[in-house]
C-alpha cells in the first residue's frame, strides 16, 4: 500500500471499543503529529471510521498480515503503525494508581495525558427512520424500550447472569417499558425476553431511538456512550489487570457531557440491583421521549 508522507495508517485490529477510542482520538492524533490520519481494521467495522471527520479513509486490513511486526515502532508519515497493545504489555498497567485504558491508548499514540476523545458524528434522520422501523418491527414501541446487551468478549461479567436480565425485564415492563436483547453471534437469550440481531452499523441509531440502553461494560457500550438517550452500564465487582474494572474503564474518564450511570454489583446480589435500574430508566424515559432524537452528539 502506498501511504503518502504526510499520513499515518492507524491499524486497530481488535474490537469494537478499540475502534472507538483510535477514531476518537484521531483529531488528537492529528494536531498532535501534524500528520493525517488513516485507519485499518476489520471489514465489518468500517463504520466506525466513517463516523469521523479526522479519518480520512478506512482500509480492511488483511488476515494474515501482523501489523505489529510490519508496523514502524515509532509514529511516522508514510508508516503502518500499530494502534493496539504489543503483547499486551500496557495493559498490564490499566487500573494501577488511577491509570485508565484511555490513558494506554494515549501512551501507545504518542499523545499527551491531557488529549481528549472527539465525539463522533449522532445518528442522522434517515438512520432514525431506520432504526424505528426495525424497533417497529421487533413489536417494541420507539421512545420507550431499553435495548439490553448482555454480553461481553474481552471484560468479565461474572455474575451479570440470565437472572439478572430477566429480573430487570421483568421490572422494566411492569414500568410500562418494553426490552429489546441484542443479539451478538454468541449470545443466549434468556428464556421469554424478545431479541433482535442488530446490524452494527445501524447500532447506535436504535439506540437512540429506542430509547435506553443498559449493558455490561463492552465494546456496545463504547460504541453508544456519548449517544442522547439514558444508559446503564452494570461492572461486577472484580479484579482487571491491576485494579478493578470499574477504575480501569469508567465512561467518567471520557469526556461526555453526561456520562453513562454506571453502577457496581457484588456477585451473589446482582438481582438485588434490579429495581433501581428500573427506576431510573422509568425516571428518565418519559412518554413523548421518541421526539427530537437527531441532532446532538451529546446527552
Amino acid at each position: 500500500m502506498d501511504i503518502p508522507r504526510d499520513v499515518c495508517l492507524l491499524v486497530a485490529d481488535w474490537g469494537i471499543g478499540d475502534h472507538y477510542i483510535v477514531g476518537s482520538l484521531a483529531e488528537a492524533f492529528r494536531r498532535h503529529h501534524g500528520l493525517r490520519v488513516w485507519m485499518a481494521g476489520r471489514g465489518d467495522l468500517a463504520f466506525v471510521g466513517e463516523m469521523y471527520p479526522s479519518v480520512e479513509r478506512y482500509f480492511e486490513w488483511p488476515r494474515g498480515k501482523d501489523a505489529q511486526q510490519i508496523g514502524a515502532w515509532n509514529v511516522e508519515g508514510g508508516k503502518v503503525f500499530y494502534a493496539h497493545f504489543p503483547k499486551m504489555e500496557l495493559m498490564r498497567a490499566v487500573g494501577y494508581n488511577g491509570f485508565h485504558f484511555l490513558d494506554a491508548y494515549r501512551c501507545r499514540l504518542g499523545l499527551p495525558a491531557e488529549a481528549n476523545l472527539t465525539r463522533p458524528r449522532p445518528p442522522s434522520a434517515a438512520e432514525i427512520a431506520l432504526a424505528k422501523d426495525l424497533l417497529r418491527a421487533h413489536g417494541v414501541a420507539p421512545g420507550r424500550t431499553v435495548v439490553l446487551c448482555i454480553e461481553a468478549r474481552t471484560t468479565p461479567t461474572d455474575g451479570v447472569d440470565a437472572a439478572f436480565w430477566m429480573a430487570l425485564s421483568a421490572e422494566l415492563a411492569a414500568a410500562g417499558l418494553d426490552v429489546l436483547v441484542n443479539v451478538g453471534p454468541s449470545t443466549v437469550i434468556p428464556a421469554g425476553l424478545r431479541s433482535a440481531n442488530l446490524a452494527l452499523p445501524l447500532f447506535r441509531a436504535v439506540v437512540q431511538a429506542a430509547g435506553g440502553f443498559c449493558s455490561v461494560r463492552s465494546g456496545l457500550s463504547d460504541l453508544a456512550c456519548d449517544l442522547r438517550c439514558p444508559q446503564v452500564v452494570v461492572y461486577p465487582e472484580v479484579r482487571y489487570w491491576s485494579g478493578s474494572l470499574l477504575g480501569g474503564t469508567t465512561f467518567n474518564r471520557y469526556g461526555l457531557t453526561k456520562a453513562p450511570h454506571e453502577l457496581v454489583v457484588q456477585s451473589g446480589q446482582t438481582v438485588s440491583s434490579v429495581p433501581a435500574i428500573a427506576e431510573y430508566f422509568a425516571r428518565k424515559i418519559r412518554p413523548g421521549a421518541a421526539l427530537n432524537l437527531v441532532g446532538h452528539a451529546g446527552r
